[in-house]
Formats: structure tokens, sequence, C-alpha cells
């Protein structure tokens, strides 16, 4: 039995700051949670009401500040071993918390989706969304289930995470009228955000189905009407599959692409639908359209990775002995052989956050294989969020999470440095879509979601600790 995340964490009202179970889109049904997990979650109870209690709150108090995060980072390294880098000092005093993790990172998030039938949000961005004169889309008078999938999204993604910019994605899956959100939702929640804004703070995929009639005229209406960023293609579509290094599907639409002046391709593969189309989801097809097309660039989502570690059964190790990854480390072989691939890059997407929560030792060959490989240049962090909710658990986790030592030692990965992290975290995909960081950082500090997100800071910030996907019951 499958049931919303959020709904969940409403009728326990024991949401924590960490996921300690897969949470899933209406792509896969998620693994039901792990031992290991559960006693995670037990541990994060037991020591948020003893810190909750030293400084009298109540537990959800607790859970919504900094010392709960950093309480959930503690309690995942009692069970699992030393993962995060985390000081007890943190869960009780927000001074060590702020000294020890400054926020300096340029963080541009690839992957951000938002959902139709969203929770209400807090008429507190009611109130703020009308004090600073924001977009009508973000106004409204009294919240209604289902009517703020905009205004929660801007909450999730920029109030409540460190998050800067963000890249809305979808996908061109079954007919066009059952697309999960369509173009036109996207291009409304770019603009609205960038309007609300007074800068630019989203970016938008476009979405187009190859196989479909009609593709190459949708591709440039797309480019020239809605001013698209750049597209996201998806093979393993089950009404009419299709791969890259297919020369008659999909190597005119990559040309028609190239010659309508976009030069980014984001594509999922991995996490792979059950049946007869679960070829289409392997990441085989890449190397020969990256050599055909090297002026443009390839993002593979979710890293290639087969099984992402999201629907397998609990016990499922995720890698071979010698630390093989299923379709990741054929990925990260091909570039190995061929030095002069340098056009694809390899997006962490939900892979990052299914890997760190199960097994973390997975986690430490996925980065350790593709930074080896492609290099921390071309390693582009994306979150998936808000499936996931607010994406800034997933930014606390990779700025703790360290390569295990012992997996440094034998296999060769170097330790995620603070470069790494940095170019990672933002400066990859900033350099693709040409985004220049130091305008930016120049211009964001006083658009008016900075202004609101101080706001809601001072009023008491509001974090939902909690996601919009489906978990198994």
């Amino acid at each position: 039995m499958w049931i919303k995340k959020d709904v969940k964490d409403a009728q326990s009202g024991l949401a924590s700051p960490l996921p300690t179970q897969i949470v899933g889109n209406e792509e896969f049904a998620p693994m039901p949670q792990t031992d290991a997990q559960k006693r995670v979650e037990q541990r994060i109870f037991e020591l948020s009401d003893k810190n909750a209690k030293s400084l009298g709150l109540s537990r959800r108090e607790f859970l919504h500040t900094t010392g709960g995060i950093a309480t959930a980072f503690l309690a995942f390294n009692d069970v699992f071993g030393p993962t995060f880098n985390v000081h007890a000092a943190e869960a009780l005093e927000t001074s060590a918390y702020k000294e020890k993790w400054p926020k300096g990172e340029f963080i541009f998030d690839a992957q951000n989706h938002h959902v139709k039938d969203s929770i209400s949000g807090p008429l507190m961005f009611r109130r703020l969304t009308g004090k600073y004169g924001m977009n009508p889309d973000l106004i409204g008078v009294e919240p209604k289930p289902g009517d703020l999938h905009r205004a929660n999204f801007l909450k999730e993604i920029f109030f409540d995470s460190d998050t800067v910019m963000g890249l809305i994605s979808g996908a061109a899956v079954g007919p066009p009228e059952q697309y999960i959100v369509t173009i036109e939702d996207m291009i409304a929640t770019r603009d609205s955000i960038n309007n609300a804004a007074g800068s630019q703070r989203m970016l938008s995929h476009g979405i187009v189905d190859p196989t479909r009639e009609g593709a190459m005229d949708e591709a440039t209406r797309q480019v020239e009407e809605l001013g698209i960023d750049g597209f996201k293609l998806y093979t393993g579509n089950p009404t009419g599959p299709w791969m890259f290094d297919d020369e008659d599907i999909a190597w005119p639409m990559v040309e028609h692409i190239r010659k309508l002046g976009a030069k980014n391709i984001s594509t999922h593969k991995g996490l792979a639908l059950p049946g007869r189309i679960t070829p289409y989801y392997k990441p085989t097809d890449m190397p020969a359209v990256a050599k055909q097309f090297r002026d443009m660039n390839f993002i593979i989502y979710h890293s290639g990775m087969q099984h992402m570690m999201a629907q397998m059964p609990t016990s499922f190790a995720g890698v071979d002995a010698d630390g093989y990854i299923p379709w990741t480390t054929d990925l990260c072989r091909a570039r190995d052989a061929d030095p002069d691939m340098t056009n694809i890059y390899m997006e962490l997407g939900g892979v990052f956050g299914y890997s760190v929560i199960t097994h973390p030792d997975v986690c430490g060959h996925l980065l350790g294989q593709i930074i080896k490989s492609f290099g921390a240049d071309h390693v582009i962090w994306g979150t998936d969020c808000i499936w996931w909710g607010s994406p800034q658990w997933l930014i606390e986790a990779f700025r703790r999470f360290q390569i295990p030592e012992h997996l440094q030692e034998q296999f060769g990965y170097a330790p995620i440095s603070d470069d790494d992290r940095r170019l990672i975290f933002g400066e990859n995909l900033a350099r693709l879509y040409d985004v220049d960081i130091e305008a930016k950082r120049s211009e964001i500090p006083g658009d008016a979601i900075t202004r609101m997100k101080t706001a809601y800071t001072e009023q008491g910030p509001e974090p939902s600790n909690t996601a919009y996907g489906w978990v198994h019951a």
C-alpha cells in the first residue's frame, strides 16, 4: 500500500527533517522502509526528545530547527557509522551550526518539479505575497487544497532551502493531454517566480516527444515562442520508446535542436519502468550521440543508475564486490575509454538522495566513480524536489557526506573536496546555461524573493519537514 508522505506525516505528527524512507513520484513504487532506516527514525526521535527537553521545546518545535537537522545526522551516524560530518554541539547551539556551515555556495538545482495536488500553504505566505506585490499567480485570498502548487514550490525551494536558482523539468510521457506537468505549466512556474522576484531565479526545460508527428514544429514553438532554456527528452516513453543512437528518430531531433540554438539536452536514464521498455532506460546509447554531436551537451539525469536504491528489496546490496553499479559504472567505463567524450555530464537527481539514506557505501561508490571518470566539473546538482519537499536536507547531506575511508583506500576514490562541492552545487550548471554567477551574487540579494525570505525567517520559519511523493505505508 502507498500513501502520500505529507498525509502520513500529518497523521502521525512525527515528521523528521531527514527522510527515513524512500519517497517516490508516479514513476515507480517506492521500496519499504529498511530495518536500518527504522532504527535511524527511532534514534532521531529519542535524541530529539532529549534535546528538545533541555531547550524547553516540544519535539515538533525542535525538529524544525537547525538542531533538529543536526540531530538527524547524528542519529544516522549512530546507526550507519561515521557517514556525515556533524558535531554534537550543533544539536543544541544554533551558533555552532552557523559557525560550522557558512552559506556561501551558489546552489543551482538542475531538477525541480511541482505537483498538481500539493497541500495548502500557510496563510503567512499569502500575506507576504500581498505585502510585496508579487505576481497574481502567487496571490490568493483563502488557501484551498491543490491551489498553491506554485506558491508552495516557491516556499520549499527558495524559502526553506539555500537554493539560489532552479530549473523546472518535466517529461513528454504518454499523450500530451496526460502529461503530469505541461510545458505551459512549466513556463508559468518559471515566469511567475522570475516576475515575482524581479530577477531570474528559474529556468525551464522544453519537453518534446521525437516519435510524435509534428515534434520538430513543437520544438521550434517552445524555443521561439516560449523561450525554453534547454530540452528534457525521455527515451522510455511507453507510448513510443526510442534511443539516442537511433539515426532516424533521435539524430534529426538533436540536429534540429542544435539549429534552434539550444545546446543542452537532459535525459532520464536509469530507474527503468518494468517490462518491454526497460532497455530504453539504459544509457548505452549516449556515447554514440555524444560522439556524433560533440558541440552539444548531454546531461544524464540520475547518473543512469539502474536501480537507484528506490525499488529494490530492503536486503539489496546495490553494488557488486568490485564496486560495479549497474549502468552507471558502464557509463564511467565508456568515459574512461574515450577521453574526448567531454560533452556528457552526470546529474545526481534522486540518486544521491535515494542512496545516501539507504546504503551510504553505494552513495560513496556512486560519487567516487562519477567524479573519478568524468571529473567534479562534469557532475551536476539536482534534487528531484519538491517530490522530496524542500531540498534543504539534500543540501545539508551533500555538504556533510564524505566517501567512506575504506572505499577510498580499496577503490582509489579521492575524498570530496570543498572545491568539488562548489563546482557540483552550481558552478557547473551555471557554466552550461551561461549564467553569470558574479552578476547573480550582486542581483539576487536585493530581489523580492530574498526580501520575502528575510521576512519569513524573522517571523519564524515553518519548514514542512515532509515530501509530496509517495511512500510505502
